[in-house]
């Protein structure tokens, strides 16, 4: 009978240490528990800082005319319903920036961008694009009397056209929706573009 009690207290000293181990440890957990937490929140305002990112300085305009009165430049006409070998053109969205409007103006399977800004923006390079790819082909094309700096990776088809007339710049960006990242405009689209552009 001795050893059986003797066996119940070391059971019960063994019980009462385990369930003082047991309240023991709650802070321990309750702290991982906030570390854990902590290091969540932190990895949650990361993620937010990197998609918020630098802000977008772009404004979206309902009417070219609003788009041009948001940037402060002098006026800009684009013809919307001309028709390029590829079909005919309409804007479907302005946007602008300080000094700059921007056209998209997509047709067929083409995106394609058309921007007038101030050329103090750009003063060595006249080039408003916004595009900094390197190009296998450069040439100039003569449009009226402009002359026209044309970029493309194959022979003839620009994908990238600057001009500039007196303080203005302007630049047109045709790259092809369906993955053909060598698209580029014919010179017969290039002289109408430019042509209803002002």
């Amino acid at each position: 009978m001795k050893k059986l009690l003797a066996l119940l207290a070391v059971l019960l000293m063994i019980l009462s240490m385990t369930a003082c181990g047991g309240k023991e440890s709650a802070p321990e957990e309750s702290a991982a528990d906030d570390t854990a937490a902590t290091e969540e929140a932190q990895a949650d305002e990361e993620e937010t800082e990197q998609q918020t990112g630098i802000a977008n300085p772009w404004s979206e305009a309902a009417t070219l005319e609003e788009a041009v009165q948001g940037a402060g430049i002098d006026g800009f006409t684009f013809v919307d319903g001309m028709v390029l070998t590829l079909g005919e053109v309409n804007a479907e969205t302005y946007r602008y920036m300080d000094g700059i409007v921007d056209i998209e103006a997509p047709v067929a399977a083409v995106e394609m961008t058309i921007r007038k800004g101030r050329s103090s923006l750009e003063a060595e390079s006249g080039d408003i694009s916004g595009d900094y790819n390197k190009y296998t082909y450069e040439w100039t094309q003569n449009v009226k009397g402009l002359e026209v700096k044309c970029f493309g990776n194959r022979e003839g088809e620009a994908t990238k056209t600057i001009w500039t007339v007196d303080d203005y710049s302007y630049a047109i960006l045709a790259y092809g929706a369906g993955g053909d990242e060598d698209f580029g405009l014919n010179a017969d689209d290039i002289n109408s573009l430019v042509n209803g552009i002002q």
